[in-house]
């Protein structure tokens, strides 16, 4: 599985890890988000943008979780 997200126009792909356990992914996802881009360290929406994804991609055909433009 990759998340794949935009920030400030550039795509990013980030790997969560083999967890099966969806609140596991979720806040490892968002850990990943905030540190290495402080930018969206104010951001309320994330979690639940996080969550929508990755319910999303779980309810598609793919693997991938396809975040969108964070910024």
């Amino acid at each position: 599985m990759q998340v794949n997200y935009q920030v400030g126009g550039d795509r990013h792909t980030y790997d969560p890890g083999t967890s099966e356990d969806l609140g596991d992914i979720t806040r490892g996802i968002e850990e990943h988000l905030r540190r290495n881009h402080p930018e969206l360290a104010g951001r309320d929406h994330l979690t639940e943008k996080i969550a929508d994804g990755l319910l999303n991609g779980l309810a598609g055909d793919g693997t991938d979780i396809e975040l969108g433009d964070l910024s």
